[in-house]
C-alpha cells in the first residue's frame, strides 16, 4: 500500500512580481512564459488593468503530473 502525502500550496496566487523573486525568474522572462503558455495565470476576465497573478496551484498540478504518482486534489 502506497503512504499518503499531503502538499499544501500556501498561497494558490502569487503577483508575478513575487513569482519572479522567489523562483529567481527575470520579469521579461516570466512574461514571455505567460505570453507563450508555459506559465499559468488567472483569468483576469473584465479588468483589464488588473495585476497578473501566477496560477501557483496549475504549476503544482503540472509538476506533479510528471511524477509516477495517483494525484486526488480535494
Amino acid at each position: 500500500m502506497r503512504p499518503d502525502i499531503t502538499i499544501t500550496i500556501p498561497v494558490p496566487f502569487l503577483p508575478l512580481h513575487e513569482y519572479c523573486r522567489l523562483t529567481g525568474t527575470a520579469i521579461g522572462t516570466a512574461r514571455d512564459m505567460i505570453r507563450d503558455g508555459r506559465l499559468p495565470v488567472r483569468n483576469k476576465s473584465d479588468k483589464p488593468r488588473a495585476r497578473v497573478e501566477v496560477n501557483m496551484a496549475a504549476l503544482t498540478v503540472e509538476a506533479l503530473s510528471g511524477c509516477a504518482i495517483s494525484l486526488n486534489a480535494q
